[in-house]
């Protein structure tokens, strides 16, 4: 009895640390947001931490494949392998399940590439991307990654999320830009789509859409516009058939709103 009473006047206790987890965690993390990879140094500069901390962490995140060094830089960077788990994930793969084929309705459609990104702490993640049928397009990468400060599909799903996440999400940006950015979330929030040129690819108009289920938001279906002759479709024609079917993916999913 004295322990317990010890105990409860010592408050709530910490939650328990795992050091190597955390390590583990922070490795993977920062590998993350380099895709050309790190060098072994370069990696305790990153993470603020001594060799003899991480070296034996990230020697064992290669032997269980999580990680991959390059023979020829010494650099390390992440193997398929967080996607490849990912996408065994139920909620996940039902997602891509549904999702795929409207993809690929869209871009038979308009004949313009389309993705389906989700947020992804501070960078969205493509779950899918189908290319445009035409000879020449323009595409983005399944399993790449972006910061969602830079793309359309990052400002529509933010801009569907709770006003606390939209807070933080504006509050990454320089102080400078956070104004601007909350009336871009404002805006894409009452119009329900974002049509804007790409902060990434210059000459590339994106038009995107949120898709939810019934939780609330949980992606989008972004296109990444691009005119050339002979178009079936205009880019507001585009935006249309993107909107619909982002509509259709969301009730398919769960969604009961309008």
């Amino acid at each position: 009895m004295a322990a317990q009473t010890e105990d409860a006047t010592q408050g709530p206790r910490k939650k328990a640390s795992v050091p190597a987890v955390e390590k583990a965690l922070d490795i993977l993390e920062v590998l993350s947001s380099h895709r050309d990879g790190l060098t072994m140094n370069e990696l305790v500069e990153a993470l603020e931490r001594s060799m003899g901390e991480i070296y034996r962490v990230v020697l064992y995140l290669v032997e269980r494949d999580y990680l991959q060094q390059d023979p020829d830089t010494s650099r390390y960077s992440l193997t398929p392998r967080l996607f490849e788990l990912a996408h065994r994930n139920p909620v996940t793969e039902r997602m891509l399940n549904k999702a795929v084929p409207v993809l690929e309705r869209i871009a038979a459609i308009t004949e313009q590439s389309c993705h389906l990104g989700v947020l992804n702490r501070a960078n969205i993640l493509i779950l899918a991307s189908v290319a445009s049928p035409r000879p020449a397009g323009y595409a983005v990468r399944t399993g790449a990654m972006f910061p969602a400060l830079m793309t359309s599909t990052g400002m529509v799903v933010v801009a569907h999320s709770d006003p606390e996440a939209q807070n933080r999400f504006a509050g990454r940006a320089p102080a400078d830009a956070r104004d601007a950015i909350r009336k871009r979330l404002q805006d894409i929030s009452l119009h329900g789509y974002d049509d804007s040129e790409s902060q990434i690819v210059k000459g590339v108009r994106n038009l995107s859409a949120p898709v939810f289920d019934n939780r609330g938001v949980v992606g989008a279906i972004t296109c990444g516009h691009i005119d050339q002759s002979n178009m079936k479709t205009t880019a507001a024609e585009t935006l249309e058939i993107i909107r619909e079917n982002a509509r259709q993916l969301s009730r398919a999913l769960g969604w009961l709103g309008d």
